[in-house]
């Protein structure tokens, strides 16, 4: 039960942050990377397979919510959500969290963007220099709020 309701306000964190970030400039969802920091958030707090239903299950919301993206992306958004928590809980356990997370976000840009190429011929690297901004950010920010969510979690408990 406790699983179920986690995935429940994960994906609902998910698409309102997605929405918060869809009503701003384009370039606002390239900083901020609203589905890639809600699934490493749940890998970080619940676990590998909290994560994976979250990265295959957001983009879905998000497409039918928002309309965000083609729906020929809907394939690749799920694979590069899913391949983040993948690559995030195997490094998580291996090396310290910042570094866990840089590396993981690195690769998983890496290999979608190779699989974007070899699927859809198509890769707009302008888009870099945003994506780095995300990074750092992402980077930041995800085990801050991790330790702030750990914290609050401790508190109710007492």
């Amino acid at each position: 039960m406790k699983k179920t309701v986690a995935l429940c306000l994960w994906l609902s964190l998910g698409i309102a942050l997605n929405y918060l970030v869809w009503l701003g400039p384009d370039w606002l969802k390239l900083f901020f990377l609203p589905s890639h920091f809600v699934t490493a958030l749940s890998v970080l707090c619940h676990g590998f397979s909290t994560g994976l239903f979250v990265a295959l299950i957001l983009p879905n919301l998000c497409y039918v919510a928002l309309r965000s993206f083609a729906p020929s992306l809907l394939a690749l958004h799920m694979f590069e959500l899913a391949f983040l928590a993948f690559v995030l809980s195997v490094l998580d356990r291996r090396m310290k969290q910042k570094m866990s997370v840089l590396f993981s976000f690195v690769i998983t840009w890496v290999v979608s963007r190779t699989v974007e190429h070899i699927f859809f011929r198509s890769i707009d690297l302008r888009q870099l220099s945003f994506f780095l901004v995300g990074l750092t950010l992402n980077t930041l920010l995800l085990p801050e709020v991790k330790k702030l969510l750990v914290k609050s979690s401790e508190l109710e408990r007492r």
